[in-house]
């Protein structure tokens, strides 16, 4: 089964818990890695394969590529493309029975063109969802609004997993999203202050990531 992984917001550690689930579980598992849309030259797809060491064959190619870093109807707007969201989605639901991460291009909200979503996007992709939520404060209302606005969709979330700095307040914030919304908790990491080399972010998902190996469980029909 694929899984939809999206954001509580841009930069909240969505392509970091994709590159984590990959490096280990892709080889093991044969799960693949798809963003469908992409936008700004710094790409996510070579982010994950850089960092889990993966072979090319784990990676599928996106659908839309463009230049500008803003959203996909700004970017695609300015490249002079508009999104085919009808093919888009089609082929999405096409994969939904296969072992694939798929990244959304930011939050719940983020347009693809004019009035169309990365919601409506996974809602009629018929893709369950992991939602990534930052530690930081102000994750409680980032993650109640967009469990709501899946919930309002009728798009199953299969759970949320939290990714950022320690804080004081990280504790509390996930025990009172997790008592708001009756969500599964799927996991934390602790993001350190500095850059992850390759040898030390496989380090680390060999030490930390999903000891009880829960995360699998979610590609099983």
């Amino acid at each position: 089964m694929a899984i939809f992984v999206t954001g509580t917001g841009t930069d909240v550690g969505k392509t970091f818990f994709c590159a984590l689930f990959m490096a280990k579980y892709a080889a093991k598992m044969g799960i693949k890695y798809f963003k469908p849309i992409q936008t700004g030259e710094d790409s996510d797809r070579v982010h994950v394969m850089n960092l889990t060491g993966l072979n090319e064959k784990y990676f599928l190619k996106n659908y839309y590529t463009f230049d500008v870093p803003a959203s996909p109807l700004l970017a695609s707007t300015l490249a002079g493309v508009e999104i085919d969201t009808e093919e888009l989605t089609r082929h999405l639901y096409s994969i939904r029975s296969e072992k694939i991460l798929v990244e959304a291009a930011g939050g719940l909200y983020v347009p693809l063109k004019k009035s169309y979503y990365n919601l409506e996007l996974i809602s009629q992709s018929e893709i369950p969802t992991v939602l990534v939520a930052s530690t930081k404060l102000g994750t409680i209302n980032h993650t109640l609004l967009s469990f709501e606005a899946l919930k309002k969709a009728s798009i199953q979330c299969l759970g949320v997993y939290f990714i950022g700095p320690e804080n004081p307040l990280r504790s509390d914030s996930i025990q009172t999203v997790l008592d708001a919304t009756g969500m599964n908790l799927l996991g934390t990491f602790l993001l350190p202050e500095y850059r992850l080399s390759r040898q030390e972010f496989l380090e680390k998902v060999a030490g930390e990531f999903d000891l009880k190996e829960i995360l699998p469980k979610l590609l099983s029909p």
